[in-house]
């Protein structure tokens, strides 16, 4: 199948490695790039830091640009959406990694449950965290579910922007020559960003009926629901929101 792959670099192109493995055709299409907006040295010192909080591999990205003047950052507890994310946690040097189950508002709950734990003096236990804040190291744009969370759960954060992503542009010209034609048969979408903006620069273009016979497989319920209408009807959301869970949906298809 020609798939259509729409998630930024670098991930995408793991995922085009993955799909061609498979026998698949991937078309590299990524929507938005990832700009890095602060450094390690941006977060409080660590002595002060109960614990880092991230929804995707790029917050990690930041230890990757600039070495930490505070090397016990990485002694920091570290609680991640899945396991991408801990992947990206675990490469940038942190060792002490609490996996959530695949989606914000679940990883917001391991959030606030661990840290209504009583401190057992374990080897994984921060002495006195519940006098030291946590820091969700979040991107713009992003979704409100882990602050709103932590809020109406009185536990104490702090939120440091550490990337945003910038919207890839693409000519007409250049969607119908490489990218459209021929028609792919799925597009990957890996958020609802993703979503609205693959909506927009086909609609902007007049593009509409070169996807007309697409499936839309979708990391979750909440990106098929961007989706425009008429293409609601052909999205297949995942079971888990992971890559794995993704792409098994292509053995599905007919």
């Amino acid at each position: 199948m020609r798939v259509l792959v729409t998630r930024p670099e670098p991930g995408g192109a793991r995922t085009a490695a993955r799909l061609e493995g498979a026998g698949h055709d991937p078309v590299l299409m990524p929507l938005f790039e990832t700009i890095i907006t602060a450094g390690p040295d941006d977060l409080p010192p660590a002595r002060l830091i109960g614990g880092l909080i991230a929804t995707s591999a790029r917050a990690f990205a930041m230890f990757g640009a600039a070495t930490p003047t505070d090397r016990s950052i990485f002694d920091v507890p570290v609680h991640v959406v899945g396991p991408a994310t801990a992947r990206a946690a675990l490469d940038a040097g942190f060792s002490d990694i609490r996996e959530g189950a695949g989606a914000a508002r679940d990883l917001a709950r391991a959030v606030i449950d661990w840290r209504a734990r009583p401190a057992s003096g374990g080897i994984n236990d921060v002495p006195a965290r519940g006098r030291r804040g946590l820091v969700y190291l979040a991107g713009v744009p992003r979704t409100s579910v882990i602050e709103d969370a932590l809020n109406d759960a009185e536990v104490a954060f702090f939120v440091l922007e550490c990337y945003r992503m910038k919207k890839i542009s693409y000519s007409t010209d250049i969607l119908i020559s490489r990218i459209l034609s021929p028609p792919p048969d799925v597009a990957l979408l890996f958020s609802a960003s993703a979503a609205r903006r693959l909506a927009g620069l086909v609609e902007a273009g007049g593009l509409g009926k070169s996807l007309d016979l697409v499936r839309f497989l979708c990391l979750s319920d909440a990106i098929a629901a961007e989706l425009p209408a008429s293409w609601r009807a052909r999205a297949i959301a995942a079971r888990h929101p992971d890559e794995d869970s993704l792409l098994a949906l292509l053995d599905t298809l007919g």
